[in-house]
């Protein structure tokens, strides 16, 4: 889940393109942006990517915490995966996470005093039955986890670049506009344009003068 690449998804999705005023300029005037640069400098794409960044690690954390913790009841599991992926948390919630971690925690050294017992008792073998059956069910769904994660997180990824270039283009067109442009074309189609907009284009997005 590469999200610090964001920007140069935006910048793929425009490259080799160029950006109508969606009106008739009085006279043909071109300019030039770095839609790259508009993109990855915007407040928007800096919000998202961080916003992005703590959810995907809610989500390692859920899942290194049970593969750590194999032992743990799948009803717990499942509760754990859910709370620690919430945002924000409740006192409640908060409370409820202690009590499921402390208890997987304690089935781990419960297993590994079973498993070192000389004798086992009819009880004892029971409950290491139980373990194993634990253990199963906690590696399936650390398998469903993964996939479901890394499908989640490429659609908030691609929802966020797909909003976030539709504010880049808006602010460009706006700046285009004002400044009489009748065309904006990439930098990679007019690297040698005089009229760069990058600058105000990036100011307009950002919501300064």
């Amino acid at each position: 889940m590469n999200i610090e690449r964001l920007g140069w998804v935006a910048a793929a999705a425009l490259a080799g393109g160029m950006i109508g005023m969606g009106f008739k300029a009085p006279s043909e005037k071109t300019g030039t942006v770095d839609i790259a640069k508009v993109f990855r400098d915007s407040d928007l794409a800096k919000k998202g990517t961080e916003t992005l960044r703590a959810q995907a690690q809610a989500r390692r954390n859920v899942m290194e915490f049970v593969a750590t913790n194999r032992n743990i009841k799948l009803e717990d599991a499942t509760k754990l995966h859910d709370l620690l992926i919430k945002d924000p948390l409740t006192p409640a919630d908060k409370t409820e996470i202690e009590r499921i971690q402390t208890a997987a925690k304690a089935a781990e050294v419960k297993a590994r005093e079973l498993q070192t017992l000389p004798k086992p008792t009819a009880a004892d073998l029971s409950q290491l039955d139980e373990f194993t059956k634990r253990k199963d069910a906690s590696g399936q769904l650390l398998e469903k986890w993964q996939k479901e994660f890394e499908a989640e997180i490429q659609q908030k990824e691609a929802k966020l670049n797909d909003d976030t270039l539709d504010k880049v283009r808006g602010a460009i067109q706006q700046v285009g506009r004002d400044q009489g442009y009748s065309i904006v074309f990439a930098n990679n189609i007019a690297p040698f344009c005089p009229n760069d907009i990058t600058s105000e284009a990036s100011n307009k997005l950002n919501g300064k003068k």
